[in-house]
């Protein structure tokens, strides 16, 4: 049990602020209704008179205070803890059982009667007429393959094949003969111009030996000399200037009568001159 505090006597100082805490209030309430009238033009108003009340108290006697008699504080009590709880896990459902359907008797049927068939009439047979003969089959004879035709055939081909074989390797024979013969007629008449050209060398004094000279020389049909060109100089003007001079005095050049032949290798001659005497 608590026991009631006895009541204080207030002091002077209380009361002293308890009369301004009334004024200030009644002071603020009065400049809370005039606030709205500030802003608006003064009217002819008579005054209002505020009445103050003024409360008076006697001060009470001040009365020694009883000592409280000390209570030992309550025990706590210590805060039980429930322990914990296992969560309940619903049982499935139990399967209903499965009524049996009771079985209902089939009435046993009764065999149905076969009614027997009506027999068919007898049908009046026809005479039987005379068969047509049957008209022979043609007989289609296999076409035989006449084998000798084709051999024939085989052979003439075969005998084909081996003249134009024979008639290439004649040819190549002809031309490789031929081909020789012209290379003779060229180292012949070859010679036979090297000969004529150093006939008609004047030797100049620069000569020495191993000088050679390369000239190319065309040659109209009948062994004349058309035009004389220095292929490769030797190193001295004066030796290619004298060989280009015999090769214009030896005109006209000995050829041959081929005109093949001198088409072939003597039309457009190159002469390499190199004198023996050197």
């Amino acid at each position: 049990m608590s026991h009631a505090k006895p009541r204080q006597p207030q002091p002077a100082t209380e009361l002293g602020a308890l009369k301004k805490s009334l004024l200030l209030h009644v002071a603020v309430l009065g400049l809370v209704l005039l606030l709205p009238y500030l802003h608006m033009p003064p009217k002819a108003q008579p005054p209002q008179v505020v009445e103050a009340v003024l409360v008076s108290a006697q001060r009470p006697t001040p009365q020694p205070r009883k000592p409280l008699p000390e209570t030992p504080p309550a025990p706590s009590e210590p805060e039980v803890v429930p322990p914990p709880q296992k969560p309940i896990i619903p049982e499935p459902p139990r399967p209903e059982p499965v009524k049996e359907i009771p079985k209902i008797p089939v009435p046993a049927t009764k065999p149905v009667e076969k009614k027997p068939e009506p027999k068919p009439a007898p049908v009046a047979e026809k005479p039987a007429t005379p068969a047509a003969p049957a008209a022979p089959t043609p007989i289609i004879k296999k076409p035989t393959l006449n084998t000798s035709a084709l051999d024939a055939e085989m052979r003439a081909l075969q005998n084909e094949m081996m003249e134009a074989e024979i008639r290439a390797e004649t040819e190549k024979a002809s031309t490789r003969a031929r081909d020789a013969a012209n290379l003779a007629i060229r180292d012949k008449y070859q010679r036979l111009i090297n000969q004529r050209v150093v006939t008609k060398w004047n030797r100049p004094l620069s000569a020495r030996n191993g000088m050679v000279t390369t000239l190319r020389i065309t040659v109209l049909p009948g062994g004349e000399v058309s035009n004389v060109v220095t292929l490769r100089s030797s190193g001295d003007p004066a030796f290619d200037a004298s060989a280009e001079e015999a090769v214009r005095r030896a005109s006209p050049l000995p050829v041959p009568d081929d005109v093949a032949v001198f088409n072939q290798y003597f039309r457009v001659l190159t002469f390499k001159f190199n004198p023996e005497d050197l």
